[in-house]
């Protein structure tokens, strides 16, 4: 069981990391990324991505186990032979237990460091390194709103024939084209800004009833990476200390801190009911135990998510957000505990 929840735990955290890899795809693109930055990112990641795939792996792996013994007799004969409920599924509780206690450290201590650390590493892969986004007689648009083209590049930070265009996205806005001899680009990692330093050039706005022209010898246009700052923390980068100190008048940090409690009890859960339901379902084989599994696995987040929902929108409170799917599960659990204790071999006399 433990072989087979390794290779599940390690196979869902590569299929996780590809799901938001590809979402942060619109942010590598052409910003010269490498081979060190996406391991880092890997790295960072895992936290994360480790509290949703253990408890996914243990209910799986559980399943597929004695799902097989069901299918050969084996837990039929192993309670014939006087074993009870509780003898059958140590190995599973025992598993679950371990998991748990791993689970709770990279949930309160690894994530928020790790989340902090990912952050920072995106920041320097797109912001320190935005003189790689642009190349000769190419438009770019990888930027927010802005289509950039650039004539000659004789440096790796030195422009030479720009134009620039900017869309204007607000009413208060207009669109805006600007033409420079030359120019220099920078960044500010701490605040995600990319700056754009041009020489002897024009601007050009217009709109629907006029337009106007100003020339400038030195101009500074900011290129938005398409991220918030970095001194506007998340609640997942927050320290889990100090969640709890300002759960009560925050609840984004109420909801964050009771998610992290909230995950790794969902492995204690599932360790007691994949035996118990096990038990109760007869033959299903492994693909009988993989769909059940992902069907549970699946009503537990789909709850999990409604209710963060709920609670981010302020309709229940953060705790019920967080904890209605275990506490659902809980109950179910306990009722096929209970149905599988009372299935109790004969005494011997």
């Amino acid at each position: 069981m433990s072989s087979s929840l390794l290779v599940i735990i390690f196979s869902m955290s590569v299929i996780l990391f590809m799901e938001k890899f590809v979402r942060l795809t619109r942010f590598f693109m052409g910003k010269g990324a490498d081979l060190s930055d996406i391991a880092k990112i890997f790295i960072y990641l895992q936290p994360s991505i480790l509290l949703l795939a253990v408890p996914m792996a243990i209910l799986v792996s559980i399943f597929l186990t004695y799902g097989r013994m069901s299918t050969d007799s084996e837990i039929i004969v192993l309670k014939a032979s006087g074993m009870s409920f509780w003898g059958i599924s140590r190995a599973a509780v025992t598993l679950s237990v371990l998991c748990f206690a791993v689970l709770a450290v990279v949930s309160l201590y690894l994530l928020p460091r790790s989340m902090y650390a990912f952050k920072h590493t995106l920041y320097e892969t797109i912001v320190k390194k935005a003189s790689m986004t642009f190349e000769a007689e190419t438009f770019s648009d990888v930027f927010k709103d802005t289509v950039i083209y650039v004539k000659e590049i004789p440096s790796a930070d030195i422009f030479r024939g720009i134009f620039v265009y900017k869309e204007g996205i607000k009413s208060m806005e207009e669109p805006l084209i600007i033409i420079a001899e030359s120019g220099v680009i920078s960044a500010n990692p701490e605040e995600g800004l990319i700056k754009l330093s041009m020489n002897n050039g024009l601007v050009h706005t217009f709109n629907e009833k006029s337009s106007s022209e100003i020339t400038f010898s030195q101009y500074d246009f900011i290129l938005k990476s398409g991220m918030d700052a970095m001194d506007k923390i998340k609640p997942d980068e927050i320290k889990t200390s100090d969640l709890w100190r300002g759960r009560k008048d925050n609840a984004p940090w109420a909801i964050e801190l009771h998610r992290r409690l909230a995950l790794p009890f969902a492995c204690l859960i599932f360790g007691l009911l994949g035996p118990a339901l096990s038990s109760k379902i007869g033959k299903i084989g492994r693909l009988g135990g993989f769909s059940l599994s992902l069907a549970i696995l699946i009503l537990y987040y789909v709850i999990l998510i409604f209710g963060e929902g709920l609670a981010k929108s302020g309709e229940i409170p953060p705790f019920w957000g967080a904890w209605a799917p275990n506490l659902i599960f809980a109950g179910i659990t306990l009722f096929f505990v209970h149905i599988a204790y009372k299935d109790r071999p004969i005494r011997r006399l």
